[in-house]
């Protein structure tokens, strides 16, 4: 079997995976929910309705400007399936393309909004009709099957509001603590006076993220292996009078190949996607610092180039990071907190000569490329010292933030935290690499 054919079969195991059940990490969910205090999770954000599910909404918030109409629901008891809620046209036109998900309770409605009573109506038909015409395609034919199915079960509503409270009903969740991701739930449960607390979901996901399942750490490794080899093609193609901007449009073609998504590449610290010349010098110091994902799992990478031969204070810097980050990933465990990784860090600086040369900012990465819970500082996220974990998933960035050195400097890389340790989840290779 060649690369690329392997590579096809492994991602079906995880295409496969993600169909059996989202990737989130249940036994943390659970745990984190008991530690909160919250009794269901109702999340509308395509982002969160993914991890819960497995299956990103074809029309949501983060994409076509509106408010969500497909929710995913967990509850706190773990013999309750978790739910969806969405459109009859959704479900047929997106959602059954991902196959049988008998563990799944499916609650579909007819149209948008809230009337005000729950109420279910006869399927409509008017859409994707049958005329007999031609024998239905495998498409049509799935999509026809699922569906059906799915009403089978249970009838369609006659609206999104009414299908969410009788989810919520169903699950046992109409009293007690929900955490929502979008207004719109907090509405719907006003406009039916349900007597059960609310509060923000955000920040209780991301303590649920940041632990990753199986599933997850699987997504992380393909993701990263993946956008670590299209920064290094780029590397590959870098020679004095390259154009920024060039190098960055190749890092999301190096991406695709490769079944990533590119989110962006940050070159000698210019990110910016507005028109500009700037190119690569001979005799300079630049890093490439490229992030990108698979299944919306990231991966982020950056290295150090020497263009020529590098002004001495760059070559002093970059060994300052490869010095830091080795004493830091040889240290590594669960147990420690940020401020450690950065205290090694700087300690090992100090002991080399070196103070001051780099920084060392950890943090976590998965479905957001800084994905971690933070303390509440007046509605903002303040940094939070968070203590590793077993299967935790942990950058750290080892930048000189001087300027006047000869250009700039920053290696990263991604570790899991092991049960007394950690490991890489890509190929490291070389952090600095002469052009």
């Amino acid at each position: 079997m060649d690369d690329h054919a392997a590579l096809k079969a492994h991602d079906e195991e995880l295409f496969t995976g993600l169909r059996a059940g989202g990737p989130i990490n249940l036994p943390r969910a659970y745990e984190v929910m008991d530690r909160f205090g919250v009794n269901g999770l109702v999340l509308g954000d395509p982002l969160n309705v993914f991890h819960l599910l497995g299956y990103w909404p074809q029309i949501g918030i983060t994409r076509q400007g509106q408010p969500p109409t497909s929710f995913a629901i967990l509850s706190r008891n773990p013999d309750l399936a978790p739910a969806i809620v969405t459109s009859h046209f959704i479900y047929y036109y997106t959602f059954a393309d991902g196959g049988p998900r008998e563990w799944l309770a499916s609650y579909l409605f007819q149209d948008a909004g809230d009337g005000g009573e729950v109420r279910q109506v006869p399927a409509f038909t008017g859409f994707f009709a049958d005329k007999g015409a031609a024998p239905l395609s495998g498409v049509e034919v799935r999509r026809q099957i699922l569906t059906d199915t799915a009403i089978a079960q249970r009838a369609i509503f006659a609206d999104a509001g009414g299908a969410l409270v009788r989810a919520l009903r169903d699950m046992g969740l109409w009293q007690g603590c929900i955490a929502y991701d979008h207004e719109i739930t907090r509405l719907v449960c006003d406009h039916h006076q349900r007597p059960g607390r609310l509060t923000p979901a955000d920040n209780l996901l991301r303590w649920i993220r940041v632990v990753k399942s199986p599933l997850e750490l699987a997504l992380m490794r393909r993701g990263a292996e993946a956008n670590a080899a299209a920064v290094n093609a780029v590397i590959g193609k870098v020679r004095a009078g390259a154009s920024y901007r060039d190098l960055r449009s190749l890092f999301a073609q190096e991406s695709a190949i490769r079944g990533n998504r590119a989110v962006f590449m940050t070159i000698d610290r210019v990110s910016s996607d507005l028109p500009g010349d700037d190119r690569v010098r001979d005799g300079q110091s630049l890093f490439f610092d490229g992030v990108g994902h698979f299944q919306h799992y990231h991966g982020d990478y950056a290295r150090t180039v020497f263009v020529g031969e590098p002004n001495p204070a760059a070559r002093r810097a970059a060994q300052a990071a490869e010095a830091g980050w080795k004493a830091i990933r040889d240290q590594l465990r669960p147990g420690l907190r940020f401020s450690d990784v950065t205290r090694i860090g700087m300690e090992t600086l100090r002991k080399t000569g070196a103070a001051g040369l780099v920084t060392f900012g950890p943090h976590s990465v998965g479905l957001m490329h800084t994905d971690e819970p933070g303390e509440m500082r007046g509605g903002f996220y303040g940094k939070n010292d968070l203590l590793l974990e077993e299967n935790m998933i942990l950058s750290v960035d080892c930048p000189s933030l001087d300027t006047g050195i000869g250009g700039s400097v920053h290696i990263e890389d991604l570790v899991v935290i092991t049960r007394d340790g950690a490991a890489p989840i890509h190929p490291l290779g070389k952090h600095v690499i002469t052009i």
